[in-house]
């Protein structure tokens, strides 16, 4: 299973190693505007690191569906079905390593960000001005804000299981196109319309699973979670057992 997440992740090195030099670059645009007040650096380092950190993450899962569909639909990797591994083994080392993939650049993005904002805050008067005048207006409006760390962290681990999730409805999607649609008229659109529905079906699911009365906040997210993961598993239980019975290489 190792052997078969490096090479995965070899497949797909190239792109992460571009998403690490453009990061690289709008943080160092950042820290100069911040430090050297260089308006348009600053402004192009957060731009550009909220691009990097929305499109990073959504292009590390497309790419994986991208190359999980090449697997199945050319002889590029012909060779790794030949290995005395089954459908499983295979299907399970692309989830594992696309899941990892997306946890830990979302978590690098957001520890980046965490950084960033306290060194504006330490260097840029301004910043904490501002917030504190938002804060006094809201008090004054008589609007009660309680978002904690705590509380935008796992908001944030909850999208990125999210997108997780929409990722391995691709692969049953990619799966039943390559298998039980294939040679088929409209396969593509059917299985298209397939993963819409999938996961359309998951996020009902889900949310009716979470009550959204829990006033534990701490319950909420990890059952919400737990529900996710469950999907997650019988999404590729079912492609990993199609696989098994259908693929032909």
């Amino acid at each position: 299973m190792l052997k078969l997440m490096k090479y995965e992740l070899r497949k797909t090195m190239f792109s992460k190693f571009i998403l690490l030099i453009i990061t690289a670059i709008a943080e160092i645009a950042y820290l100069i505007g911040v430090f050297f007040d260089w308006e348009n650096g600053l402004l192009f380092g957060i731009i550009a690191l909220l691009l990097c950190s929305l499109f990073g993450v959504l292009y590390i899962g497309i790419e994986s569906l991208l190359v999980f569909h090449r697997d199945l639909n050319t002889k590029q990797s012909y060779m790794l079905f030949l290995t005395p591994t089954n459908s499983y083994q295979v299907l399970g080392a692309k989830i594992i390593e696309n899941g990892i993939s997306i946890l830990f650049t979302g978590a690098c993005f957001a520890a980046l960000a965490a950084l960033d904002f306290t060194v504006s805050v330490i260097y840029i008067g301004g910043v904490k001005q501002f917030l504190d005048m938002l804060h006094d207006l809201m008090i004054n409006l008589q609007l009660e804000i309680n978002i904690s760390a705590q509380s935008l962290a796992m908001g944030f681990f909850s999208i990125l299981v999210s997108w997780l999730m929409l990722v391995v409805t691709g692969y049953l999607a990619i799966t039943l196109s390559a298998t039980v649609l294939a040679g088929r008229r409209f396969s593509g659109v059917v299985s298209f319309i397939l993963y819409l529905l999938l996961g359309w079906l998951c996020g009902w699911i889900a949310d009716k699973c979470v009550p959204v009365s829990m006033v534990n906040e701490g319950l909420q997210f990890a059952l919400s979670v737990g529900v996710l993961f469950v999907e997650i598993v019988v999404m590729y239980l079912v492609a990993g057992w199609i696989m098994e019975r259908r693929l032909s290489v």
